[in-house]
């Protein structure tokens, strides 16, 4: 019993407290128990093996959760009607621009789809509206590449003359084999001076009937915007002439980075629309479309720089020297072709 105030007194019980002889730790027995226990309690061992709650899993996650940087993506086509956009799906994509039935309009000289994941400058509408190829390099210089090709075509043009009045009579292969080292010097030149001026995309050229054109896009563009093909690429539209091929172009950034080149090719074969098309399929550079060197130009220059079947005897990826300085004009085969020709 306690004593209160005025001596009164009140009981243990009364008060909230408890006295050590309470038994609230337990009996003696117990006490010793939870002695030999306490001595014996390894904490290492307990963390050790200790099953974390789902408050600690949580804790320990944000602890050492790392921030993840969204990818940057890039399209030079935002905003054109003719383009994918980056707020659509390839499916809305392709349901809302299908080259089987768009048909040319002044918006839409081509349908285009760019890979997101390389950097590329947005597209000037005004400065590509002739050409419309591939997303230019921040660098590319591609009007004055115009003029310096031209003038450089108009160079051979004079050689060839030069060379007719000096045969004059001969039989036309005589004059041909003289004037092809000077072609070959002039290819040289032009593709130099493309590099020099970064001008160096080029495209695969896939050409199809308007009844198939609508799938072998969809392939193109869902690789396309999945990061594994090229740069970017492009389909025609419906012309209103069903009977003429279609043509599908995929972008590489630089011709003479054999490495891309071959690995694209090889993707294509892979997605199956090359092989299965039973034909080879062709490597033009965008210098040569700018100077409108076509299969059938008056310079007789070879229109395409690679074929398919060339560079799929090479593993993907892979060329003889990567990508090799100086590769033009290294090697030339009978008919006076200057492309190199060896592959591994």
């Amino acid at each position: 019993m306690a004593i209160g105030k005025g001596g009164k007194g009140i009981k243990l019980e009364d008060t909230g407290y408890l006295s050590d002889e309470s038994d609230f730790y337990g009996d003696e027995a117990m006490k010793q128990e939870y002695g030999v226990r306490a001595q014996s309690f390894d904490p290492a061992e307990y963390w050790k093996h200790k099953i974390p709650s789902l408050t600690e899993i949580a804790n320990a996650n944000l602890e050492n959760a790392t921030v993840t940087k969204a990818a940057t993506l890039y399209n030079p086509y935002e905003g054109a009607f003719s383009g994918r956009q980056l707020g659509e799906t390839v499916d809305d994509f392709l349901e809302r621009l299908p080259p089987a039935t768009t048909p040319i309009t002044d918006i839409v000289h081509w349908i285009y789809i760019a890979n997101p994941y390389r950097k590329a400058p947005k597209r000037d509408e005004h400065e590509q509206n002739e050409s419309d190829e591939a997303p230019p390099d921040e660098e590319s210089d591609w009007a004055r590449f115009v003029v310096l090709g031209g003038n450089l075509l108009e160079e051979l043009t004079t050689i060839r003359h030069t060379i007719e009045k000096q045969k004059a009579g001969k039989a036309k292969a005589i004059i041909t084999r003289a004037v092809n080292p000077e072609k070959e010097m002039i290819v040289k030149k032009l593709l130099d001076t493309a590099v020099e001026l970064h001008c160096t995309s080029g495209k695969w050229m896939i050409f199809c009937q308007a009844n198939e054109v609508n799938a072998v896009w969809a392939v193109v563009a869902r690789a396309t915007a999945n990061n594994e093909l090229g740069i970017a690429a492009k389909v025609s539209p419906d012309d209103g002439d069903d009977r003429k091929s279609r043509l599908i172009c995929i972008y590489t950034r630089d011709f003479t980075d054999m490495k891309d080149v071959s690995r694209v090719v090889h993707k294509l074969k892979d997605l199956g629309v090359v092989d299965s098309r039973g034909k080879p399929i062709y490597y033009k550079c965008d210098a040569y479309t700018y100077l409108r060197l076509g299969s059938k130009n008056e310079y007789n220059i070879k229109a395409s720089l690679y074929s398919s079947d060339e560079i799929l005897k090479s593993k993907p990826g892979q060329a003889q020297d990567g990508k090799v300085s100086g590769f033009f004009n290294k090697l030339k085969n009978d008919s006076g072709d200057w492309r190199q020709r060896k592959w591994e």
